[in-house]
Formats: C-alpha cells, sequence, structure tokens
C-alpha cells in the first residue's frame, strides 16, 4: 500500500472511531470543483477576503483550516484531492451550526476558484433509490427539505417506523410546486448505520453511526453522488459560443417547464436571476422574455429566452460549466418541475 493510500485509509479509520463513539459531532463535507491548485487556496482565499491554510499529510490529502470573512471564526478539518473535483471534511469544534456556516460562507467568498457542486432533485432521489436496494439494508427516512426562491425552507417531517418512498415525495413536490433540497435519513446494513443529511448542492452532514459508518457513508454515498456530479460537469462543459468557418455555433439549452408559462412568470425569473445576476431585459412583453445575464464572479454570459413552452439557455463566448450549472439550477428555483427538453 502506498504512503497516499495509507494517509487515507488512516483517516477513514480515525473517522469511522470518532463517529461511532458517544463523543461523536457533526462531520460536513463538501464536493467541490476546483479551478485552482490545492497549494494556491491560501493566497486565493487572502485575495478574497478570507483565510485558510494547508498542510500536506499525502499526495491527495491535506490538512485544511480556513478563516470567515466576517467574525473571523475559524473551521478545521480535511481536504482529499481527487483531481477533477475536492472533497472537504470539516469537523465540528463547538457548534454544529457554526461549522457548517463558516464553511459555507468560506465556499461563497471562494467562487469562482472554488465552486459548488450540484445535482438535481430526480439525482438526490436516485442516490436515496441506490441505497433502498442494497440486500439486507433498511432506509428509514426522518424529513426532507423543500424550498422555493419566494418563500423559506419547508421541513417535511417523516412518519416514525414508515420506509422510504420515492413516489410519496414526488407527490408532495408536485403538490407544492418546490424543489427538493435536502434529506435526512438513517441507513442501516447489517450490524452497522450512519444518520446523514444530504443536499443537492454537495453539502453532507454526518451527524453519526456503528461501525465503519464513515467508510459506509463514503462508499455508499459520497462516490455515488461525485459520479452523477461529474456526469453533469460534463454535460455543461464546452458549451461556448464558437466560430467554425466564419460561422457562430452556439449549444442552445432548452428547458421543459412542464406546464405553460404566463407573462408574470417571466417577470417573476427576470426578478429572480436579477438577484443573483448582472441582468439586461432586451425585451419584456407578452408573450416572451429575452434577458442578458452576466455571472460576476468569473464573467460567463448567456442570453436567455422566455416562452410560454420553453425556456432556451444560450451561452457566449465565455460560458464555465460551474456557472452554467448554477443558473440552471437558479431557474430550477423559480420553476422546480422544468426539464432539460435537449441541446442544440
Amino acid at each position: 500500500m502506498s504512503k497516499d493510500a495509507r494517509a487515507l485509509t488512516q483517516l477513514s479509520f480515525e473517522l469511522d472511531a470518532f463517529h461511532s463513539s458517544r463523543q461523536t459531532r457533526p462531520l460536513h463535507i463538501f464536493s467541490v470543483f476546483p479551478k485552482i491548485s490545492v497549494e494556491d487556496i491560501p493566497r486565493v482565499a487572502r485575495e478574497a477576503g478570507v483565510g485558510a491554510s494547508i498542510e500536506k499529510t499525502g499526495r491527495r490529502l491535506f490538512n485544511l483550516e480556513i478563516v470567515s470573512a466576517y467574525n473571523r471564526q475559524h473551521a478545521y478539518g480535511f481536504l482529499i484531492d481527487h483531481e477533477k473535483f475536492w472533497n472537504i471534511l470539516i469537523r465540528t469544534v463547538e457548534s454544529p451550526t457554526v461549522a457548517g456556516n463558516v464553511a459555507k460562507l468560506w465556499l461563497k467568498r471562494m467562487y469562482p476558484a472554488i465552486c459548488r457542486s450540484y445535482i438535481k432533485s430526480d439525482e438526490l432521489l436516485r442516490i436515496m433509490d441506490d441505497l433502498s436496494k442494497i440486500e439486507d439494508s433498511k432506509l428509514e427516512l426522518r424529513g426532507y427539505v423543500l424550498r422555493a426562491h419566494d418563500s423559506p425552507e419547508t421541513m417535511k417531517k417523516w412518519p416514525r417506523d414508515k420506509p422510504y418512498s420515492r413516489v410519496e415525495i414526488e407527490k408532495v413536490i408536485k403538490r407544492e410546486n418546490k424543489l427538493l433540497e435536502a434529506i435526512n435519513f438513517i441507513f442501516k446494513v447489517k450490524d452497522t448505520y450512519f444518520n446523514l443529511r444530504i443536499e443537492s448542492g454537495g453539502h453532507f452532514v454526518l451527524y453519526k453511526g456503528g461501525p465503519y459508518c464513515f467508510s459506509n457513508f463514503q462508499r455508499l454515498v459520497l462516490t455515488r453522488y461525485g459520479e452523477i456530479a461529474l456526469l453533469n460537469h460534463k454535460f455543461f462543459s464546452n458549451r461556448e459560443r464558437r466560430v467554425v468557418d466564419g460561422e457562430a455555433k452556439v449549444s442552445r439549452i432548452v428547458l421543459d417547464p412542464i406546464t405553460k408559462l404566463k407573462k408574470t412568470d417571466l417577470e417573476s425569473l427576470s426578478l429572480h436571476l436579477s438577484s443573483n445576476y448582472s441582468t439586461s431585459v432586451v425585451h419584456s412583453g407578452n408573450p416572451w422574455l429575452l434577458l442578458n445575464v452576466l455571472d460576476r464572479g468569473d464573467g460567463s454570459s448567456f442570453d436567455i429566452y422566455g416562452y410560454s413552452s420553453e425556456i432556451q439557455v444560450i451561452p457566449f463566448n465565455k460560458a464555465s460549466p460551474e456557472s452554467l450549472m448554477r443558473l440552471i439550477y437558479n431557474i430550477y428555483e423559480l420553476f422546480p418541475r422544468t426539464k432539460i427538453k435537449e441541446m442544440k
């Protein structure tokens, strides 16, 4: 076994032992896409008005300390470099809420050098489906979080002793027309278990478990999430407008909102995006909308055409996959049941 493999295995053993003990505290895990090297983190953090220090303990494993921008709170943990993406593990020292918030605010300031990953609601449920099919296992859903752009999070408690059901969750999503944001559950297999919260924005909270709880979580959930997030990243990559033989080539993404959009829906889309991006309205009338959108973080730009039957997103010369994923996710927040219909 290589030194690097030993370091990662040792970390898993330590986390297995700690999170199956009585003194366990929640562990926050973030799946992110980097545009910088690990060694560049302290410099980029300083430029972003936050802090960070890195200590290499293996080829792919690092000790990590981060400092928030607002009250200079510290959080500590580890970074695992998977080359195409990173997993950042933040340990709870005092309050689990503080640890998670420090990491979220730090990542927000580090954009676009470090970008949060995203998966869709149905992909989140697909992970749950995979867990429910494992032999000799039991999946106990504790609750789930629904969210819309114009309302606070809604936590839906799951009846005790009632098994996970994708069909029933989807019924509620359809009825309330909200986005599935997170799921809390306990997964039991043979003589062990883990208690977990998973969010569509690549944030996990491992609360506690039995023997090998972290190793099982990493193998059954974190690795699966990483595979889906990488596929999404690849799907949205290389979509910039290009000029080939004197002709502009575009990769138009067409979204199907499922139900017909009204003028008020298109106005809401314009208002919602203007709160997260620099926008200019080229046309706003009945029956359609044309909106220019600029990502202030990395300079990616898009045209958005809104019609009653579809929404078209057209990337310009600069359109990073991270920015494009983030834009599509923002549209999902407004129209949760929207599906990607085609790409042209």
